[in-house]
């Protein structure tokens, strides 16, 4: 047997005994029991998980909701987006191969239509506010309503019609960008001798009426000043019709305005599938 510390004795082959005193001083004085696991960290992961899963499967029903088909009909969200992205596809392989169907004309050229649109609006208005024999001191009658409707109808009817006609020309619109008028059918060509008559008619109207107006000015002298007036804003305003068939014609492709009304129908759904990928994101890094 062999004397220990403190005069305890100890066994040979057998484990010292510590007293109760010093095991509590050796905890005191720095070993520590394991920690237990933060429960509250864990309660917050999990709901962080849960509100990510939430999100993630709120993007997945917005991809299937149901929207209406350029074509007609309906379909999915996801649907729109993957037909959009063909359509893409295929105008990128014919640029590519470098043909110029597909090329659309200036943001700032796509806007003319619109703006003669406006423009014929207004001038039709004044000068059928005229033959009506609108009392501008007090306009708010029946003549104005009248004059209104008839602007209307003839603006957009003769709009109406030009822009037909552009679209019809561009379906024979070839790969070097130009629609070929010995390629035309008989629609197409139809459509064509109808947008030269409106056109006329309208550049006639321009000129009668602007005539008339100038000599109302100038007086009966001023007949010669009125003659080149009147045949410039009738050129003027026969350029301005010709320039919004030529416009539709030459604007893109069937394929681009399909592309683009796909794009359209998926938009919404996908910026919200968007934003709840977003959210379930965010959710994951906190």
């Amino acid at each position: 047997m062999d004397a220990g510390q403190n005069g305890n004795l100890v066994s040979p082959g057998t484990t010292p005994v510590v007293p109760l005193h010093e095991a509590d001083t050796s905890l005191s004085s720095g070993a520590t029991a394991p920690e237990a696991p933060n429960l509250a960290d864990e309660a917050r992961r999990r709901r962080a998980e849960h509100r990510m899963r939430k999100f993630l499967i709120r993007a997945e029903y917005r991809m299937k909701e149901v929207v209406r088909h350029p074509d007609g009909g309906h379909c999915t969200v996801e649907e729109a987006q993957q037909e959009a992205a063909a359509e893409r596809r295929r105008i990128e392989e014919d640029a590519r191969r470098g043909s110029r169907l597909h090329h659309r004309v200036a943001r700032w050229q796509r806007r003319i239509p619109q703006l003669v649109l406006l423009l014929d609006y207004a001038l039709l208005l004044y000068f059928f506010s005229d033959v009506t024999d609108v009392n501008w001191d007090s306009p708010v009658s029946a003549d104005l309503g009248f004059a209104i409707v008839l602007a209307a109808m003839v603006t957009m009817l003769s709009y109406g019609f030009l822009s037909f006609t552009g679209h019809r020309l561009r379906m024979h619109k070839d790969h070097l960008g130009s629609v070929p008028m010995h390629e035309l059918d008989g629609s197409s060509r139809a459509a064509l001798g109808g947008a030269a008559v409106i056109v006329a008619v309208l550049a006639v109207l321009m000129f009668t009426r602007m005539r008339l107006e100038v000599l109302y000015a100038v007086g009966p002298s001023g007949g010669s000043t009125a003659f080149v007036i009147a045949l410039t804003l009738a050129v003027v305003s026969s350029a301005a019709n010709c320039l919004v068939v030529m416009i539709h014609a030459h604007d893109g492709s069937h394929q681009v305005d399909r592309m683009d009304k796909l794009s359209t129908a998926a938009r919404r759904g996908v910026a919200k599938a968007h934003r709840m990928r977003e959210r379930a994101a965010n959710q994951a890094e906190r």
